[in-house]
């Protein structure tokens, strides 16, 4: 009885936390919580990481992800119980790591979200794009976990997926490795981003050329002559997206290390608590486990009340409401009501994925950080494939589309 009650409990207090998480994003630096996105796109376009200033934050939202869940969290996640001792909670196998990986990579890519994206904070602002996603990924999931689940008669076809032999869960080391790794090319991205701020924003401006531009040298000069080129406007937007850059840092920050912390409290990183839901003939077992929902509600909650401090989000007048964010110069929330064939295909693969691995973006983080050898040598690769893939077909998509 009082397991019972402690889960749904913990469940939606790290649901909250998970939700605070989205609203320090949100209110400080305009940006939204998507652990599909910030992980995708920072590894695939690493290059772009550490050189453009705008996607700084990323890396140190990972970075600090990456180390609370290493050296604070992960000892306390060392072994999943559940997993080892119901028979009706699958082990995922190598195959279904590899296929899950790319299949979720692919999806949420391609749908532009997952379960932070969509559902944190997709519902809470109600955009009915992101409801359709979410309605579309859970019930594929809970075909799939349920259609592949242990003793199932259809499990025999997809045995390939599951294995008996019991994993190693963590390697502390290799998950350090991991985490200064990401640390590392924050360091370096924070350097290009003070060099570019050294290099456009010095205070000489020439005004007798009639345009203006920040001060860049031109070789052979002599010390003091300076090339200007660019208009007022220009000058004014390299300031503001700079300005922007550095102030979202310190939210990415603390908002990274909030999201290891609900992650840990709601117990989402553990296989077992997401097979414990995905799975419906649990209910006839008796051992359903309902922390999911309670994690998605306690998030979605917080996140919705940081929206009605957002113009024009909020449902109700509020005198307080922002049409900027508190720290940077403008929102950037998706506003896309397009519900279409990319929408809906990626939340179907990303399901399937998520019902094979019970694994979504955030606990994959969260388990690369610990060390998690089958995560890391298995799903991650297959998921950056599956981005990459994604990218390209939707850029292909977009070729075919008429001109106008």
């Amino acid at each position: 009885m009082v397991v019972a009650f402690f889960t749904p409990v913990t469940g939606t207090g790290g649901g909250a936390i998970i939700g605070l998480s989205a609203a320090v994003l949100l209110l400080l630096s305009g940006t939204i919580l998507g652990a599909s996105c910030i992980s995708s796109l920072t590894i695939i376009s690493l290059h772009t990481a550490l050189t453009d200033p705008s996607a700084t934050w990323k890396l140190l939202f990972l970075s600090s992800f990456l180390l609370i869940s290493n050296t604070v969290l992960g000892p306390h996640f060392s072994f999943d119980e559940r997993l080892m001792e119901d028979p009706n909670i699958p082990i995922v196998s190598i195959y279904g790591y590899l296929i899950a990986g790319f299949l979720i990579g692919f999806g949420t890519r391609l749908g532009n979200g997952c379960t932070s994206g969509h559902g944190i904070c997709g519902m809470a602002r109600l955009s009915k794009r992101s409801i359709v996603a979410v309605l579309t990924f859970m019930g594929t999931a809970w075909v799939t976990a349920t259609l592949t689940a242990p003793g199932v008669s259809f499990s025999k076809t997809t045995d390939f997926l599951r294995t008996d032999k019991v994993p190693i869960f963590y390697n502390r080391w290799l998950g350090f490795g991991v985490s200064m790794f990401f640390v590392t090319l924050t360091l370096c991205a924070l350097y290009s981003l003070l060099r570019y701020k050294k290099q456009n924003l010095c205070k000489e401006i020439d005004h007798e050329g009639g345009t203006l531009q920040p001060a860049n040298r031109v070789e052979n000069e002599s010390p003091g002559s300076f090339q200007y080129d660019r208009t007022p406007q220009e000058i004014e937007d390299v300031r503001t997206i700079i300005h922007d850059s550095i102030h979202k840092l310190i939210p990415a920050g603390i908002a990274g290390s909030i999201f290891a912390v609900g992650l840990a409290v709601s117990q989402m990183v553990l296989q077992s608590k997401v097979f414990g839901f995905l799975n419906l003939y649990l209910f006839a077992e008796g051992t359903f486990d309902p922390t999911l929902a309670t994690v998605m509600i306690g998030g979605c909650v917080i996140s919705w009340i940081s929206y009605q401090f957002v113009k024009p989000f909020g449902l109700f007048p509020n005198s307080h409401a922002r049409e900027s964010p508190i720290m940077v110069s403008k929102f950037n929330i998706p506003t896309s009501k397009i519900i279409d064939a990319q929408l809906i295909g990626g939340a179907i693969c990303f399901g399937i994925g998520w019902g094979i691995s019970g694994l979504c973006p955030g606990p994959a983080i969260f388990k690369a950080a610990c060390g998690s050898e089958p995560v890391l040598y298995w799903w991650w690769p297959t998921f950056i494939l599956g981005s990459f893939t994604a990218r390209r077909t939707k850029a292909w998509l977009g070729s075919l589309k008429p001109k106008l």
